[in-house]
């Protein structure tokens, strides 16, 4: 039997949902209402079908092709302009040989068709109207009838008044071919409107059959989460996919849900979704395949629609999530707001009850949207934060993304050039490499790929390796296990300034990347040995009589292998592999078992060096097993290097550095140089302040956090030096009483946060080269804005521990002030 799908509409009112796909694309239960409707004519013989098409017609297309994996045979004709409901049908008049079905494709129903088939055939009539009895028929087209089931009038949108029936039309027909000799070519034209009342006025019988069942018109995106909510209840007699394993709980096939995920019921979860740890998915929800909740979000009474991530610990509420959206951690969306597909949202976003995002939107962290974002994104000002180009991994940084981003960046460095790549041991990480390597062969730049290594590692050759023109490093955050970083290094491995930064990406954005001959692109080469040029370089350039005190004395915790095994090899150290094999298969992985750590070390009487942050950040666990946490262990090396370090080496200090040390320098009559806390413009002046070429700067100025073995040698060789243990130097070196927080603010209106506490009178603008100091009585705070989200980052020193928390509500209470 044939069976004709009016599949034209756009859907007005479900905007911002159909704003990229036509009506009957919209999803219900992760599939789209078109789709519902073929399976249920399907089911009823009718098999033979043609879809009326208009608006955005490519996405019906390409969806259900000729129809064959859906088991019918589908036909198309298209509306080149609007020909209403009958006016389209006319365009597949040779199609339309015998009886057909006429049923929209954009509504839902359960009807059965086989009585309305009946119906029609004993009527024989050459017009059957399908007709449902609702209880608000002023929101439709009315239809009279008499006692005989004959049509008697039609009615659209009557009001109260006018009222004189509660049958609606519900767009479902059954028809005779020759009627559609009554329909004229080319011209707008409609059945209730036009074709209906003009067959009346010829004394043409219209018959009418009153349905049972369901019937939804989804015209408003409130019918379309009650269209879901219905589904859920068994209102609609359709099937809903998936797997019951509890009361009312569909679960679809491939779908992964932590053992302590709570599922409200009724609920709905497609294929392959991927539940985390701490969800809680509350009644009447429903998440469409291949979407991901991670770990302690909440979805409460919402949809979400496919391919979808949704952030830790977000909380999305009687609210509908278009598909492919990437919503980051901790972001809030309230009743009836709706955000369309391929929207990007930062963490900590909030959206506020109500408000619509038009598709494609990427607002950035810590935002509020209080009214409808229709046409501009909110973004950050760059790409770049402080440490390169970071975001959620396969979601934000893809394949794409990279090899993009490595053309962007071979286009800076130039055709011919020589780049040194490097990464963690994350499978990711090794997806993201090739394709950044990818990108920047295409545009002819060299490679030499040193495969798996450490920051440190991969800065040192960088500088040191022969003729190459720049480093690039690529990891997962110890932060957070689902963001990648992609940090990018100059010749001297020293990362990015804001102006190269710039070009890059402009280059970036407008896509314009060279493009090279064949014979032109670049060079893939295996340097090999990268630990062992690393470790040669320490063994050079430190005293082995002064380490020697240490040897056998030492523990490490470092899950980078190449670091760990240049430990053992200059110290004899011992790694707690126990330790690091329990954290990798720990859901934490990226969380350190400090307190375990400090038990062996005190059990042992040894050092414990505990190195994170892909060989960066060291933490110091003394002979006694204290904790010097990484701020801590910071100021012991500032301390050496100033101590120990030759007179004519400046000691380079940040802004909000302690102020015992700049007291501390004075005191051994070293300069003393305040420098950027942004990590390239630090790095850059430290090495042109630099008074030797041919030792790697992270050596020399050891103490600044950005290599732990190098730090943790030289520590050990001016301790081996000074004859001192790690805990009686430690107690030498006085206590700073120093707290920092970060306050949100629009990236709006930081500067004009900063240019007001910049006018304060106990401003210091030439006390940093970024930034605004405030004096305050002995006491001191420093503001800089960060590069990498809409907040401040606020530091602050007190006299004591007493006075540092009153200092601390006084300054969030100042500064919050400024900000709207």
């Amino acid at each position: 039997m044939k069976a004709v799908i009016l599949a034209g509409g756009q859907g007005v009112r479900l905007r911002p949902i159909t704003e990229n796909i036509p009506k009957p694309m919209v999803t219900v239960l992760g599939k789209p209402i078109m789709e519902h409707i073929i399976m249920h004519l399907a089911t009823y013989g009718f098999t033979d079908l043609l879809a009326t098409l208009h608006y955005r017609p490519r996405a019906i297309r390409d969806h259900f092709g000729d129809g064959g994996d859906f088991g019918v045979n589908l036909h198309y004709t298209l509306e080149h302009k609007p020909l209403g409901t009958a006016g389209s049908i006319k365009l597949g008049e040779a199609f339309l040989d015998d009886t057909f079905l006429i049923i929209a494709g954009d509504a839902l129903t359960d009807f059965d068709l086989e009585a309305f088939w009946a119906f029609h055939k004993a009527q024989g009539v050459k017009v059957s109207l399908c007709l449902k009895r609702v209880s608000d028929p002023g929101e439709f087209g009315v239809v009279v009838t008499d006692e005989n089931d004959r049509v008697v009038r039609f009615m659209e949108k009557p009001g109260l008044s006018e009222l004189c029936s509660d049958t609606v039309n519900t767009g479902i027909y059954l028809i005779e071919p020759e009627i559609l000799a009554a329909i004229p070519t080319d011209i707008p034209y409609d059945f209730a409107g036009d074709l209906f009342p003009k067959l009346l006025d010829e004394g043409i019988a219209l018959a009418a059959y009153v349905a049972e069942g369901y019937w939804s018109d989804i015209g408003t995106l409130d019918q379309l989460k009650q269209s879901h909510w219905d589904l859920l209840d068994g209102k609609v007699r359709l099937p809903l996919g998936g797997n019951l394993i509890g009361e009312r709980i569909w679960v679809g096939d491939g779908a992964r849900i932590a053992k302590d995920a709570e599922l409200g019921s009724p609920c709905w979860i497609g294929d392959n979704v991927r539940i985390r740890s701490g969800v809680k998915i509350g009644s009447y929800s429903v998440i469409a395949p291949d979407v991901e909740i991670d770990t302690r979000a909440t979805v409460n009474r919402s949809i979400v629609m496919k391919n979808s991530f949704v952030g830790e610990s977000s909380d999305l509420r009687n609210c509908i999530v278009g598909g492919s959206n990437v919503i980051e951690a901790r972001c809030e969306i309230g009743d009836d707001a709706i955000i369309g597909s391929r929207c990007h949202l930062g963490r900590q976003v909030v959206i506020m009850p109500g408000v619509s995002v038009w598709p494609d939107k990427e607002i950035n962290s810590n935002t509020t949207i209080r009214e409808n974002l229709v046409w501009e994104s909110l973004l950050r000002p760059s790409i770049f934060g402080s440490r390169g180009v970071s975001g959620l991994a396969n979601l934000h940084i893809t394949p794409e993304y990279a090899a993009a981003l490595g053309k962007a960046f071979g286009s800076w460095i130039q055709r011919g050039a020589r780049v040194a790549v490097a990464r963690d041991a994350h499978p990711f990480s090794r997806l993201i490499k090739r394709a950044f390597i990818s990108g920047l062969l295409a545009v002819g730049v060299n490679i030499d790929d040193l495969e798996e290594a450490s920051l440190p590692e991969t800065r040192f050759i960088t500088c040191f390796g022969r003729h190459l023109n720049g480093g690039v490093h690529i990891r997962i955050s110890d932060e957070h296990p689902s963001v990648a970083v992609i940090e990018l290094f100059d010749s001297e491995g020293l990362p990015l300034l804001r102006s190269a930064r710039r070009k890059i990406e402009a280059v970036f954005h407008r896509a314009e990347f060279p493009k090279v001959s064949v014979e032109n692109v670049g060079n893939l080469n295996y340097p090999g040995r990268v630990d062992e040029r690393y470790a040669d370089h320490l063994r050079q350039h430190l005293s082995r009589a002064a380490t020697q005190p240490w040897i056998d004395r030492v523990l490490h915790y470092c899950r980078e292998g190449n670091l760990a095994r240049i430990l053992a090899d200059l110290l004899g150290s011992n790694g707690l592999h126990h330790l690091e094999s329990e954290g990798r298969e720990n859901c934490d992985a990226h969380l350190v078992p400090y307190e375990g750590i400090a038990e062996i070390a005190r059990l042992n009487r040894k050092i414990a060096l505990i190195i994170e942050r892909s060989g960066e950040r060291l933490t110091l666990v003394d002979e006694l097993g204290t904790i010097h946490r990484a701020e801590r262990t910071q100021e012991l090396l500032t301390a050496a290097f100033i101590i120990g370090a030759p007179p004519e080496e400046p000691v380079f200090l940040p802004p909000d550095h302690p102020k015992f040390l700049a007291e501390l320098a004075d005191a051994r009559v070293r300069r003393v140089v305040i420098t950027h806390k942004e990590p390239a413009a630090q790095l850059n002046a430290v090495k042109k302040a630099m008074q030797t070429e041919d030792v790697w700067l992270h050596l020399v100025h050891f103490y600044l956090g950005y290599g732990a073995v190098a730090a943790s040698l030289r520590l050990l060789e001016f301790l081996g030096r000074e004859r001192l243990t790690l805990h009686d130097f430690e107690r030498q070196i006085p206590i700073s009483h120093c707290r920092r927080l970060v306050l949100h603010c629009p990236w709006d209106h930081i500067g004009r946060v900063m240019r007001e506490l910049s006018q304060r009178p106990e401003a210091r603008l030439n006390g940093a080269p970024e930034g605004v100091r405030l004096d305050l009585d002995g006491d001191w705070v420093y503001v800089l804005p960060s590069a990498d989200a809409p907040q401040l980052e606020i530091s602050m020193e007190a006299a004591n521990t007493s006075r540092l928390a009153q200092l601390e509500q006084e300054v969030g209470q100042r500064v919050r002030s400024l900000i709207p």
